[in-house]
């Protein structure tokens, strides 16, 4: 995760791992390219124990590519939430049977907006959609090396969009006020009412 973007940070990238039995990298660079902010961030609310949509819109760059994977993470502190996969025939399902998390849009047309169930006071986070894509059969990376006729097939991942603040609001609980319409009810009323009567009196000569 890179945080605070700016025009020089776009470049290619390369991983590497560094242990006491070796060092290890990517084959295959990553290219990091910062574009511009297109104002597409965006605040949802919700209400405890109700239901709210995160968005997320992007655009299919590479249409030879197939879309598979969309996956929610949360930023403070940064982790996974939930991972829809798609499983052909415009079916996509949840991972680890995940239920609370409910895809509400339809990724083949550039929208994976997602609906999160039974909202909680914790559920408000800055939260970011990734979207993955596979490469064809034929658009694999060769393996040069020790073993030429190896391809490499690496997952092509696009950060669809900007953070989406989430803001939970809690429920507010008025005070329940009863009235019994019983003869008990009407005489407990009554003598409240003379009981303030009474104090209020009292106060009233105290000052005098």
């Amino acid at each position: 995760m890179v945080e605070r973007l700016n025009r020089e940070d776009g470049g290619l990238y390369r991983c590497r791992v560094e242990l006491n039995v070796g060092k290890f990298q990517s084959p295959v660079l990553t290219e990091l390219s910062v574009r511009a902010p297109d104002g597409n961030g965006s605040v949802v609310t919700g209400t405890e124990g109700a239901s709210a949509t995160l968005p997320c819109v992007f655009t299919r760059y590479q249409v030879d590519h197939i879309l598979h994977t969309v996956t929610w993470v949360r930023k403070d502190p940064y982790r996974h939430i939930v991972t829809f996969t798609h499983r052909g025939n415009d079916s996509w399902t949840a991972e680890n049977g995940v239920t609370r998390y409910e895809l509400v849009r339809d990724p083949e047309q550039g929208n994976a907006s997602t609906r999160i169930k039974q909202l909680s006071a914790e559920d408000s986070d800055g939260y970011l959609c990734l979207v993955e894509f596979r490469k064809p059969n034929y658009y694999r990376y060769p393996f040069f090396g020790l073993y030429p006729d190896y391809k490499i097939d690496l997952p092509f991942i696009h950060l669809s969009q900007c953070e989406v603040r989430l803001r939970v609001r809690a429920v507010s609980k008025a005070f329940p006020v009863v009235i019994l319409c019983t003869p008990l009810g009407l005489k407990t009323l009554a003598l409240l009412v003379m009981c303030i009567v009474f104090y209020s009196d009292n106060c009233r000569k105290g000052r005098d």
